[in-house]
C-alpha cells in the first residue's frame, strides 16, 4: 500500500489526472479496439504505454500519422470515452478521420459525439490539457494550431476551410477557401460557436456562445472578451477558470459562498 501510495504521489498532475479518469470511465472504454489504435498509430515504445482511450461508440475512419511529442503516459487521450453525466451520454459517435499529422502535447479529451476531420496533407498540433465539448467538431484542411489550455463546450465548431470557392461576380474573382486557424494558450470557446477560417486568438480570449469568430485578434492584444455575429472584442483583460484546475475553481467558489 505503502508503495502504491508513493507511487501515484510522483506522477505528474497530468499522470494523476488520466488514472483518476480511467477509474471514473472504465467501462466506458473499449479495450479492444483502445489497443489496435495505439499498436496502429504509435511506435511500440509508446504504444505499449496505451497513451490512447477509445470508447465503444467511436468510429475510427483514418488513423493517419500522430505525434506525441511530450512525455508519453497511460490514458493521456481520451475519444468519447470522458462524458459530463448530466450532458452528455455514450449513445452520441464520436469519429476520428485523420488522413494527414495530427500532433498532441500531452493529456487530450474529446467528449461523446466529437468529430475529428483532418485532410491529406493537412496538420492539426494541440497543446496540453486540450478538451473538446460533446458533439463539437474540428475540421482541419490545411492547418489548425491550439495552445495549452484550450477548452471548447458543446456544439460548437472549427474549421481552417470554407469547403467551396466564394467567388465575386463583378471582379470576375475566386477567394481562397483554406486559410490556417491559430489559437493560443488558455483559451475558452462558449457552446454552439464556430471559429472559422484565418481566426487568430491570443492568449487568454474568452469566447462567448454562439458567436462566429473570424479575423487576426492579435492587435487587441490578450485576455479578450469574443462576442457576437461577427464577432467582436466587448471587454479586456479577463480570464475564463479553467476545469483541468478543479482545485482551484472550489477554492473560489469557497471563497464567493457558491
Amino acid at each position: 500500500m505503502g508503495f502504491l501510495g508513493g507511487f501515484v504521489k510522483n506522477m505528474s498532475s497530468e499522470e494523476r489526472y488520466s488514472l483518476s479518469m480511467m477509474k471514473v470511465f472504465f467501462w466506458n472504454i473499449n479495450w479492444i479496439k483502445t489497443f489496435w489504435f495505439n499498436f496502429k498509430a504509435l511506435p511500440f515504445g509508446q504504444a505499449i504505454k496505451i497513451p490512447f482511450l477509445v470508447s465503444y461508440n467511436t468510429k475510427i475512419k483514418n488513423v493517419g500519422k500522430i505525434i506525441l511529442s511530450k512525455s508519453v503516459h497511460t490514458g493521456m487521450v481520451s475519444i468519447g470515452v470522458i462524458r459530463i453525466g448530466d450532458f452528455e451520454t455514450n449513445a452520441e459517435k464520436t469519429v476520428f478521420n485523420n488522413m494527414g499529422t495530427f500532433t498532441v502535447a500531452g493529456n487530450m479529451k474529446m467528449h461523446p459525439g466529437v468529430k475529428v476531420v483532418v485532410r491529406q496533407g493537412a496538420e492539426l498540433s494541440v497543446g496540453e490539457r486540450v478538451g473538446f465539448g460533446g458533439n463539437s467538431k474540428v475540421v482541419c484542411h490545411k492547418a489548425i494550431t491550439i495552445g495549452n489550455d484550450f477548452r471548447m463546450s458543446w456544439n460548437s465548431q472549427i474549421f481552417d476551410t470554407d469547403f467551396h470557392f466564394l467567388y465575386n461576380i463583378e471582379k470576375d474573382k475566386h477567394y481562397p477557401r483554406l486559410k490556417p486557424v491559430t489559437i493560443g494558450n488558455n483559451v475558452f470557446v462558449g457552446n454552439g460557436t464556430t471559429i472559422g477560417k484565418g481566426t487568430v486568438l491570443p492568449d487568454g480570449c474568452v469566447v462567448s456562445c454562439i458567436s462566429k469568430v473570424s479575423g487576426d485578434f492579435t492587435n487587441e492584444g490578450k485576455n479578450l472578451l469574443i462576442s457576437g455575429n461577427p464577432a467582436k472584442v466587448l471587454i479586456k483583460g479577463v480570464e475564463m477558470g479553467n476545469s483541468w484546475f478543479m482545485d482551484k475553481e472550489d477554492a473560489i467558489a469557497k471563497q464567493m459562498g457558491e
